[in-house]
């Protein structure tokens, strides 16, 4: 095991220097075209893309771009990897504007007069087009979040990963500890990051997520709750293959917004969950289908029922 985590290792180093020589275009179209062959080996996975998505987009698309949605979600999976390696050549303080890296006002101007004044803010996102660089850029527009991540189970490219991400300022916190450092962040006024398209599987919330039954996670909103945090939901999408990006944000729940609602737990957590399926939808490509959003027995669910073996998609 030793052995293949070090030609593990050793491979990624070959790689981001081969991918930083080539250029942002040859090295998506090199690993787009190898994400594209795996995935027509891997029918488990394209099974489980598939009907997620029609499941979940069935009425708003046919079923032929459907199957073409599927494949080329999983080739921006796959583009994560490459967006990182490049990242770390060309992601700097001086250069990241170049790239789409602003957060579009007033959102910006939000954030940091909360940050001036101590006011403590949940920023919430999901697992959509390359939410690795999210923290990266929150640093260099002048956020200091605290950012929970899921630690890789290969400790060198576990590190590779943390140091590119966390290079502007941010501090990235293990999930396993993530529930102390970020009462401790909103308790001081601080701003904290998180994934929030996770199904929980005990004691969630009854809720709809892009139109099927699901559970959401109580963390997002007995936080707010419990620091008066406003709620802010943003996510970050390609555009086009040439290491280019856009930071959309889809809308902010002050305090007093929630406040006075019957249920504050249900007002917030709604409002992320429409706010995610807001950015989803507008570019539903760029969505980790193979993610097991509403949880692994309805994707086994999905899967078993969704009658005739998965088609080949055609590139596009």
């Amino acid at each position: 095991m030793r052995l293949v985590v070090r030609l593990s290792n050793m491979y990624r180093r070959v790689l981001a220097v081969a991918l930083g020589c080539i250029g942002p275009g040859a090295a998506y179209g090199a690993t787009g075209f190898l994400a594209r062959l795996l995935y027509r080996l891997l029918e488990p996975v394209r099974t489980r893309a598939e009907s997620q998505c029609r499941a979940a987009l069935g009425k708003r698309m046919d079923d032929c771009d459907i199957a073409v949605l599927a494949e080329h979600a999983f080739v921006h999976r796959v583009w994560n990897l490459t967006d990182l390696m490049l990242a770390d050549r060309f992601l700097h303080p001086g250069t990241f504007h170049r790239y789409g890296g602003q957060i579009p006002e007033p959102f910006r101007g939000v954030l940091l007069d909360a940050q001036h004044r101590r006011h403590p803010v949940i920023l919430v996102t999901a697992y959509y087009g390359p939410f690795d660089l999210l923290p990266l850029f929150l640093g260099y527009n002048g956020v200091r979040a605290a950012v929970a991540y899921r630690p890789h189970r290969n400790p060198g490219f576990d590190a590779y990963r943390l140091r590119i991400r966390a290079r502007s300022g941010c501090e990235l916190v293990p999930v396993e500890r993530a529930a102390g450092r970020f009462a401790q962040v909103l308790a001081e006024g601080g701003t904290v990051a998180l994934v929030a398209d996770h199904h929980a599987e005990r004691r969630g919330l009854p809720v709809t997520f892009l139109g099927l039954p699901t559970t959401a996670m109580r963390s997002v909103a007995l936080l707010a709750q419990h620091y008066s945090a406003s709620v802010g939901v943003a996510g970050i999408r390609r555009v086009g293959n040439a290491f280019r990006f856009e930071i959309v944000v889809s809308g902010i729940l002050h305090q007093h917004e929630w406040a006075s609602a019957a249920d504050p737990a249900a007002r917030i957590t709604d409002f992320y969950l429409r706010a995610l399926e807001q950015i989803i939808l507008a570019d539903p490509v760029q969505y980790l289908w193979t993610h097991a959003r509403w949880g692994e027995e309805a994707a086994q669910q999905l899967a078993d029922s969704d009658g005739a073996p998965s088609r080949h998609a055609t590139p596009r």
